[in-house]
């Protein structure tokens, strides 16, 4: 199954959060693209319910 990908506009994050995307995707041992997308797709679950 191949799926369409595509990218979005740079965010902006602080340092800070930057870390802590890094920490906790080192911790997981995913990329922190991985996380970024998944952290998406639940917040947009969770409120298109809502």
């Amino acid at each position: 199954m191949t799926r369409d990908r595509t990218t979005l506009p740079p965010v902006r994050v602080d340092a800070e959060l930057k870390d802590r995307l890094r920490r906790y995707a080192e911790s997981q041992e995913r990329d922190v693209s991985w996380v970024i997308r998944k952290a998406i797709e639940e917040y947009l679950n969770r409120h298109e319910k809502g």
